[in-house]
């Protein structure tokens, strides 16, 4: 009993403090400071641990209190990264998602007969990768960064560049006299294809600038959705190797001797006529 309150133990508060360094380093990614990508680094790395971690609870506790204990866990950290207060409805909805994955894992167990790691990890970590994504979203609809993105909508100098030039020396090609280039024209010409390309691209990001206002405050929030589902397919990639990972580190669990599979016999009701 003594060895199961010290597992219990360290893996609560091991899930606790991966939880709030994933929060911290993904926070910092998403605000893209100097550092994001040394950042994004890292909070992928924690990811992994905080993954492998919560599945080694799952295969080893049996009681369903300490399981939903996880969920909040992993979502009292991430309330100290939480920026908006309409945020919170949808922060109690990932938390229902991770709470329906430590149900899937304690309802698969219960069900199965043979106990078997990798159908119960892969039935709880589906609703548990849909509750990170939608914690992850929050945090960034919550940065400057995303709430930065509706208020200038430009066409970027060098991609207006990159498609006007080739169409205006085309058509420049095809009105020349045979044997003439736009090459062999005087520097004059160049700088008034210069002063025009420059009223074009003024022009075009002042009518898009009219035509987006009644659409770009909901830029951020269309951001914050791309995220959202590129989070559920990389974190659904991810946990596969989670899975792997937590399979190897139970199994030498298992050859020490710090937790075992007992075979249990239980009376079942049938029906007979």
């Amino acid at each position: 009993m003594e060895k199961k309150i010290i597992i219990r133990s360290l893996l609560g508060i091991f899930i606790l403090l991966a939880s709030f360094a994933f929060w911290s380093m993904l926070s910092a990614a998403l605000n893209d400071g100097p550092n994001w990508l040394t950042m994004s680094v890292w909070a992928l790395l924690i990811f992994l641990i905080l993954g492998v971690t919560i599945c080694l609870l799952y295969l080893t506790e049996n009681e369903t209190i300490f399981l939903y204990g996880g969920a909040l866990a992993i979502i009292l950290p991430f309330l100290f990264f939480l920026k908006l207060d309409a945020g919170a409805l949808f922060a109690f909805l990932a938390l229902l998602f991770l709470m329906l994955s430590a149900w899937q894992v304690n309802f698969e167990k219960s069900l199965r007969l043979k106990f078997t790691p990798v159908v119960i990890l892969r039935k709880g970590l589906a609703p548990a990768i849909t509750g990170f994504a939608i914690l992850s979203s929050l945090i960034f609809y919550g940065t400057p960064l995303a709430q930065t993105l509706g208020m200038s909508i430009i066409v970027p100098r060098s991609l207006f560049e990159a498609v006007a030039q080739p169409a205006i020396n085309f058509a420049l090609q095809i009105n020349l006299p045979a044997g003439t280039n736009t090459k062999s024209l005087p520097p004059e010409f160049n700088r008034q294809k210069t002063e025009f390309l420059d009223k074009i691209y003024v022009s075009l990001n002042q009518q898009i600038e009219v035509a987006g206002k009644s659409f770009k405050k909901w830029i951020p929030l269309g951001a914050a959705v791309s995220l959202f589902f590129t989070f559920k397919v990389v974190g659904t990639i991810l946990s596969w190797l989670i899975m792997l990972f937590t399979w190897l580190i139970f199994k030498a669990l298992l050859w020490i001797g710090a937790v075992k599979i007992n075979k249990v016999a239980a009376e079942k009701e049938v029906i007979e006529i």
